[in-house]
């Protein structure tokens, strides 16, 4: 129940008065109590306790799902291949096994813009591909040059290679502003509650704050059509990450609905950077262009907060798909709407995680997915560091659950196939 107080305006404005009038106290009047250490948190009151340590538990007795299995086999199609050794891979193996996860892209850890390392591919592929029924190895697009003259045929002659090694797509590409292959410079991000073991992808920190800007090419570049339409001809998906959560294009303010998470991905403060709605429609124009490429778009296109953009996307651009990769918290914060966007759009939207594998991770996504579980929280998805929303299950029928953890990552690879020459 709450309590109004009401007060006339004449006393209104006396108190008012008053406190214009007020002059401050002296400084070490002032001075806060010292923070407390981490140690005490459990024991701060609200008026001390900051927002990045809030972890609330929610108190509802309320049905908790355990599902350590998929309820359909299920395709992973996003995930960074990290394995350097035979052992890592069977243990990458075995929790796929005990997830119900028939198999996985391979997003070969080959660096981008000026790190692109092609020896790195190489030694990734002679493990992962000792597997070819669990995994599909992807390739990255070497961008070196990028802002020098006569870019292009290189990278179209490396892509050859990849693809005549054995690679079967493209991917993790990002353009976070910059274009695929920049460099974004600016004040480095903040790293919260992100821990030390959690490299966070593209999240840029101080230590490896690059000094000097690269302008690369953002998706619908005419220096990029000859590279898409190779990707085409190859018969090769592309995984392209564009824009970034929205709120990281936001003022970081008291307005700022996903402030704690978007403050650690923040771009607004980056200079010379292509703003969130241009990229947006930068890569659709891409698809547009190169009909015969299938572009599938990381982390829901970005678009989380307003699929009804997203659909529409769908619509236009038949070559065009989606994951659902570090953005379960995001869309199952509005679980009734994000399941009758799945509902309509299934065979469009792929399973993804973005996450090292662990059974704990895969369990959470299926829960999301397949229970109707209310009100949960879990500071341990990965990415969802300084999320303090709680999460919700979307009961999503078994037909939108076959093609969204599976069948329509296999309707994509098929669609690239069929558009390959030669």
């Amino acid at each position: 129940m709450k309590i109004r107080y009401k007060m006339n305006r004449r006393a209104w404005m006396m108190l008012s008065s008053t406190g214009l009038a007020m002059r401050p106290a002296p400084a070490q009047a002032q001075d806060a109590a010292p923070s407390p250490p981490a140690g005490d948190l459990d024991h701060v009151l609200p008026d001390e306790l900051l927002l990045k340590d809030y972890r609330p538990k929610s108190i509802y007795k309320i049905p908790v799902s355990e599902i350590p299995k998929a309820r359909y086999p299920a395709i992973d199609c996003h995930h960074h291949a990290q394995a350097r050794t035979q052992e890592q891979v069977d243990e990458e193996i075995r929790i796929m096994d005990a997830a119900r996860l028939e198999s996985s892209v391979a997003f070969c850890p080959v660096g981008e813009g000026p790190t692109y390392r092609a020896e790195a591919f190489d030694n990734a592929y002679k493990i992962y591909s000792r597997y070819p029924k669990r995994f599909y190895v992807y390739c990255g697009l070497d961008m070196r040059g990028v802002d020098q003259p006569g870019f292009g045929p290189a990278t179209i002659k490396e892509l050859e290679r990849c693809r005549k090694m054995g690679a079967v797509g493209v991917g993790e590409l990002h353009d976070k502003g910059m274009g695929i292959g920049g460099v974004i410079v600016g004040p480095p991000n903040w790293r919260g509650t992100m821990g030390s073991g959690r490299s966070g992808g593209g999240a840029t920190t101080r230590a490896r704050q690059p000094s000097t800007p690269i302008k690369g090419f953002h998706p619908d570049a005419p220096q990029l059509d000859a590279i898409w339409e190779k990707c085409a001809d190859l018969g090769m998906p592309v995984n392209l990450h564009v824009s970034d959560p929205y709120w990281s294009y936001l003022p970081q303010n008291r307005f700022n609905d996903g402030l704690m998470n978007g403050y650690s991905w923040r771009l607004d403060n980056k200079p010379g950077i292509m703003g969130h709605n241009d990229l947006i429609q930068s890569y659709e124009a891409a698809a547009k262009r190169h009909s015969r490429t299938v572009f599938i778009a990381s982390h829901l296109a970005n678009l989380d907060y307003d699929l009804t953009r997203l659909g529409q996307i769908f619509e236009r651009n038949p070559n065009f798909y989606a994951d659902l990769s570090a953005r379960f918290h995001e869309a199952s914060t509005v679980p009734r709407t994000t399941a009758e966007f799945l509902k309509k759009w299934s065979h469009r939207v792929v399973y993804g995680t973005d996450i090292p594998f662990s059974q704990h991770l895969f369990s959470l996504t299926y829960r999301i997915l397949e229970s109707t579980d209310e009100h949960f929280y879990d500071q341990d998805f990965y990415f969802n560091f300084n999320y303090h929303w709680p999460m919700y299950g979307m009961g999503l029928p078994d037909e939108v659950l076959k093609q969204v953890y599976r069948d329509a990552a296999l309707s994509a690879f098929e669609l690239a196939r069929s558009k390959a020459k030669g």
